[in-house]
């Protein structure tokens, strides 16, 4: 898998889990404190997020940084 698809994987992860906690883009962008349109890029897969920055969304979906940058999705 390369780069684009890797990042793809990993954002449609992102949306599922906010589906799930029943956010809206504009909730998670506020409770992150980042524009909607950086958190709707990395959904979309066209940016890569800093590890820090996963680290955070991590906390707020509440599951394990090693599960959220798992390509699997699995839940």
């Amino acid at each position: 898998m390369n780069d684009k698809e890797y990042l793809k994987k990993i954002g449609i992860k992102l949306k599922i889990l906010r589906s799930l906690k029943g956010l809206s883009q504009d909730d998670v962008a506020n409770r992150l404190d980042v524009d909607k349109s950086y958190y709707s890029k990395i959904e979309r897969g066209l940016t890569n997020p800093s590890i820090l920055y996963l680290r955070h969304i991590s906390d707020l979906y509440e599951v394990s940084l090693s599960e959220l940058v798992d390509s699997n999705i699995s839940f």
